[in-house]
């Protein structure tokens, strides 16, 4: 998956070769330029889950010299619709952000066999559909052992959005990896229901903050910029999510769970225009590049950084392995809902 240039060429192709643009070649088709299309579930301003998608499509732009467009805040009702009119005005390549279009992306997908679809996060199936996925379980298994060592009192919150899978596996990753830190550690959690409204995102952070934590990190996207404002405002720790999010508050901010949704659709894309896209499933982990821990803030310790820079190390390596989730169990777990 990783693009790799041969000791033959020189720097000056090898610069030729990175800026030329994207080029599809299929079958007895002429060649003609990728024309590449990102549909979003939220606005693009939201600093994290889906700005991370338009800053990939951008570098699909700016590098590969795609011809791009985008739709943000579109509502699941309007998902089959959005994928369709891309697919019906040629673009070539769409791209749906999360796991939430599964369905759309796998019946659209259908309907154009000649164009390729890449989802996010989703596990819809066609031989044209590409489904990118990250080890949740790796990063926020680091980030609730972090979450520990910040807590004096052993008391820690997290606030997730949509109870969907790939949320559930994060808060049960940060929790568990909380609990291998210390076991005695208290772990509260409430799903707001929603990826959209800081308000209720500021709500959350208040009654865990009621319940003794010390520190609550986020898995909600926009909703989460409410929760790093009400830590903020309590004066307690937080943690950013997606992107580095540590400028948003940066006495408060422990670090942020980096996701490079950005490398990954430009690999996935890149996969196209060299003829070795896959359908399926693709997972990447921090050995990929494509987890990372962000900036820490300037309450971490430099004992503290080198422990978790020593952790991704040992996962990256497989000294340390981080169980993979079971995704039913994890469904019927009683969490508590605002």
């Amino acid at each position: 998956m990783l693009f790799t240039m041969t000791k033959l060429l020189t720097k000056g192709l090898a610069l030729a070769v990175l800026s030329a643009p994207f080029v599809l070649y299929g079958g007895d088709v002429a060649a003609q330029k990728l024309k590449v299309a990102l549909a979003l579930p939220g606005a693009v301003s939201d600093k994290g889950f889906n700005a991370g998608a338009h800053a990939g499509l951008m570098i699909v732009k700016e590098r590969g010299g795609a011809e791009v467009a985008f739709s943000e805040n579109v509502k699941r009702p309007d998902f089959v619709a959005t994928l369709r009119d891309f697919a019906n005005r040629d673009f070539n390549v769409i791209i749906a952000h999360g796991f939430q279009w599964g369905d759309a992306t796998e019946k659209v997908s259908a309907e154009f066999p000649k164009k390729h679809f890449i989802n996010t996060y989703g596990f819809g199936k066609g031989e044209n559909l590409a489904n990118l996925h990250i080890a949740y379980e790796q990063l926020f298994y680091i980030m609730g052992q972090l979450a520990v060592k910040m807590s004096k009192k052993k008391n820690i919150g997290a606030v997730g959005g949509w109870e969907i899978p790939p949320i559930r596996i994060q808060v049960d990753a940060f929790r568990r990896g909380a609990l291998a830190a210390d076991p005695n550690v208290k772990v509260n959690t409430i799903f707001t229901g929603t990826f959209y409204d800081a308000v209720k995102g500021k709500e959350a952070t208040r009654a865990l903050i009621s319940q003794g934590s010390e520190l609550v990190a986020h898995m909600a996207d926009a909703t989460g910029l409410g929760v790093i404002e009400a830590a903020r405002a309590a004066n307690i720790l937080t943690m950013g999510y997606f992107a580095d999010q540590q400028h948003l508050a940066p006495d408060h901010v422990v670090t942020s769970a980096i996701m490079k949704t950005d490398e990954m659709i430009f690999r996935a894309v890149q996969s196209i225009e060299k003829g070795t896209f896959k359908a399926g499933n693709i997972f990447y982990s921090f050995n990929e590049g494509i987890l990372e821990i962000g900036k820490f803030g300037p309450m971490v310790s430099d004992d503290v950084k080198k422990e978790v820079n020593e952790l991704v190390e040992k996962i990256k390596s497989g000294e340390v392995k981080v169980p993979p989730p079971n995704v039913p169990e994890l469904m019927k777990a009683t969490i508590n809902k605002m």
